[in-house]
Formats: structure tokens, C-alpha cells, sequence
């Protein structure tokens, strides 16, 4: 696939996916904005694409090269004019520089396919991170919500209780330095919610999204089919970044190559043809010439490029190698992270419905004497913190599973659907 035809594929695959569903649902929505308006994604297309025509300029190199030269002198001091036209043409029969050029180019059309699906991936990875912790801030600002009107209650009942004599004022006086912390904390969820929209804004330039929440019925779910040595090997064939490393590491090969055949001696053919004076017919007069060029001494210019594209082959060579032990240990931990958090969003779920016991009993024992405010505000405190525990625990799972598949290189807009059609309407 050459370069020209990879970014019309490109251009194609990505209108494609900006016309996609007519019933998208929000996030759907939102990525199909952000292929429009985030900055960061288009800078990375337009500096794939910018990289792709690298493949025709080496490739130029192979290739003949003409030229039409007109002239007009005029001849002193006899004021004689004579115009003229030649045709040149030349082309390298021998030039081991230029091969290798062309080989190390060679890599190219397909770096820019994978850097492109890597932008894709990227922005639906950034996309559902984003969205994800707004979720988490809008779920923090709700009970941070209720707590507030909770600890309200509680000081109304506090007031009433201790304007009768049945407790001291300390019993108010802790219900009232608890509602003022409720009141700071809301203050701070609230500024917490409008930064993540800020942040869905930037990346899609729309304003105030309805956030939807995850639907409580969300199947939490590990990875239960295949080995983590089978995982470790898929990442291994499907990772975006490591793919493009490793061609930029074989292009590097080739482009060191190039340098070092700067040593070698080049070999081109070149036909100049000559026009006639006033109607510029070819009047049979040109040359041909056989040139052999042999590099002798270009102050040390040729050594020091032949090292220092061996090094840049190098340093490609452990960035690839780097690359590999990166997707190994990042799927081995994704692996670990997704099947931690099935257990802890089951383990969130049963402390949840301690903690709303809990009250419920401590309310009791107040209500009756067996138990003071502080207690109860202690478990009102609890109750609250496992329920934002709860949500961020199954926020953070479906990012996990996210994070997987960018890490496998298989995210695809499906993904964004698939997320979808678990938000509340």
C-alpha cells in the first residue's frame, strides 16, 4: 500500500466513523465530536500523515529525473541574440544510498496506518477515561448532596432534642461541626464536577454534558478464558505502539544502511537534447553521458552520518526491546488489576449494605439512649464513603477493562456502544 493510497483509506475510514450510528448514545456522541474537535488526536493524524510522504520522497530517488532549461544570450559587442532549449534527463543506475532509502521507507504506509489506528485508540481511550472520572466526580457531588441534607436532618434533630433537655449542647455542637464539613466537602464536589466537564469540553468541544450513569445491573466480570501467557502473547501481536516500534526499528535498520553506503561509488546515465533557435524543433544535436562518481573525502561528513544513524538504529532497537517489556508487564498487571476489581466491587457492595445496617441500628440505639451523636454521625460519615467507594469501584473496573483492550490494540468504536447501552437513559 503506498502512501497516497493509505491516506485516502484513512480519510475514508475516519468519515466513516464520524457518520456513525444515528442512534449513538451520549458517549457515542461525544467521540464522534471529539474526532472533530480534539486537538491533541488531529496533531497526531496530520503528523502521521506529514510522515507518510517520507515514502514518495525516497521513492522519488529511484526514479528519473527531467527538466526543459530555456536560454536566451546575447553576445557582446555584437548585440547577436541566441535562444535555445534543452531537455535533460538522468537517471541513477547505481546508488546503494538511494536503495536502502527506499527500503527503510518501505515501512512507512504501514507506520501510518498503525499511527492513525493508534490516534483512534488513543482518543477512545482518553474519551472513556474522561467521561469515566466525570462520572465519578458527578456520583462524589451526589453524596456529597446527600450527606449535606442528611447531616442537616440530623442537626435539626439535634436542635430540637437539646431545646428540650434531652442532650448536651457537645451532642450539638459535633452535629454542627459535622454538617459545616458536609457543607466544605459539597463546595468541593461541586467544583470537582464542573473541572471534568471542562475537561469533556476541551476534548469535544461541547457544553454540559448530560452525564449518564453506569446502570446498576452492569455485569462485573473478569477475564475467565485463556492463560496470562496466552493474554501476554496477544498483546504482544496486537499492541499498537509496540507494532510501530518494531517497524520503526527494521526502517532504522534500512536508514543506517543508507549512510553507510555513502562509502560506495554511483553509477547514473544522463541525455541532454538540444532544440533549434527560432522554432525550437529538436535539431538532432544532444548528449549522453555515462557518469561514475567515487566519494574520496567529504570531511568526515560520511563517517560521522554512518555512526550516527547506526546509533539511531540502536536506540530504536532498545525502544522496541523497551516496548516489549512494557506490554508484558502492563498486561500482566491489567490481568491482576481486572480480576482485583471484580472481588472489590463485590466486597464494596457487601461493606455498602453494612454500613446502611450499621446506621440503621446506631440511630436506634440513639433514638433510645444506648448510643450518642458521635456515633451516629461516625456511621452517617462511613455510610456515605462506602457508597462513593461502591460507584468508584465499578467506575474503575469498566476503565480497567478499557485500559485491556487499548493495551491489546482491539479498542474500536463497538467498545464506545457497548458502554453505551449500560447508561441510564
Amino acid at each position: 500500500m503506498n502512501a497516497r493510497f493509505a491516506k485516502q483509506s484513512l480519510a475514508i475510514s475516519i468519515a466513516t466513523l464520524i457518520s456513525a450510528s444515528t442512534q449513538a448514545g451520549v458517549l457515542t456522541d461525544l467521540y464522534n465530536s471529539a474526532l472533530k474537535n480534539d486537538a491533541a488526536y488531529q496533531e497526531s493524524r496530520a503528523l502521521a500523515l506529514a510522515t507518510s510522504t517520507n515514502y514518495d520522497l525516497a521513492l522519488a530517488e529511484l526514479y528519473p529525473s527531467a527538466a526543459i532549461v530555456g536560454t536566451s544570450t546575447k553576445s557582446e559587442p555584437s548585440g547577436k541574440t541566441t535562444n535555445g532549449l534543452a531537455l535533460s534527463i538522468s537517471q541513477d543506475l547505481f546508488n546503494m544510498s538511494a536503495w536502502y532509502g527506499y527500503k527503510a521507507a518501505k515501512q512507512i504506509p504501514e507506520i501510518t496506518q498503525l499511527s492513525i489506528e493508534a490516534a483512534d485508540q488513543g482518543l477512545m481511550l482518553r474519551l472513556v477515561s474522561t467521561y469515566l472520572g466525570a462520572l465519578k466526580a458527578k456520583n462524589g457531588l451526589e453524596v456529597a448532596e446527600a450527606q449535606e441534607r442528611a447531616l442537616k436532618r440530623r442537626l435539626d434533630q439535634v436542635n430540637a432534642q437539646f431545646e428540650v433537655g434531652l442532650i448536651a449542647i457537645t451532642d450539638v455542637l459535633e452535629a454542627r461541626a459535622s454538617y459545616d464539613d458536609a457543607r466544605a466537602s459539597l463546595f468541593t464536589a461541586q467544583s470537582g464536577v464542573e473541572s471534568a466537564l471542562d475537561s469533556l469540553e476541551k476534548m469535544t468541544g461541547v457544553n454540559q454534558v448530560d452525564l449518564k450513569k453506569i446502570k446498576p445491573n452492569y455485569p462485573i466480570v473478569g477475564i475467565t478464558d485463556g492463560t496470562e501467557s496466552e493474554w501476554v502473547e496477544k498483546a504482544l501481536a496486537g499492541n499498537l505502539e509496540l507494532r510501530i516500534k518494531k517497524l520503526s526499528e527494521i526502517s532504522a535498520g534500512y536508514e543506517a544502511e543508507a549512510y553507510a553506503s555513502a562509502h560506495y561509488p554511483t553509477l547514473d546515465i544522463s541525455h541532454k537534447a538540444l532544440s533549434g533557435e527560432k522554432d525550437y524543433e529538436f535539431n538532432g544535436n544532444g548528449s549522453t553521458a555515462l557518469t561514475l562518481t567515487i566519494p574520496i573525502f567529504s570531511g568526515f561528513a560520511t563517517t560521522a552520518n554512518q555512526d550516527k544513524y547506526a546509533y539511531k538504529h540502536t536506540e530504536a532497537l532498545f525502544a522496541y526491546e523497551g516496548e516489549v517489556k512494557t506490554v508484558k508487564a502492563d498486561t500482566r498487571k491489567l490481568l491482576r488489576d481486572i480480576e482485583a476489581s471484580v472481588k472489590t466491587v463485590e466486597a464494596r457492595k457487601v461493606a455498602l449494605e453494612s454500613r446502611e445496617k450499621a446506621l440503621e441500628a446506631t440511630s436506634q440505639g440513639f433514638e433510645v439512649g444506648t448510643r450518642n451523636i458521635v456515633d451516629v454521625l461516625n456511621a452517617e460519615t462511613a455510610l456515605y464513603a462506602a457508597k462513593t467507594d461502591y460507584a468508584e469501584a465499578r467506575i474503575d473496573h469498566i476503565a480497567l477493562v478499557t485500559e485491556m483492550k487499548s493495551t491489546l490494540g482491539t479498542l474500536s468504536p463497538a467498545d464506545i456502544e457497548s458502554i453505551d447501552s449500560w447508561l441510564e437513559g
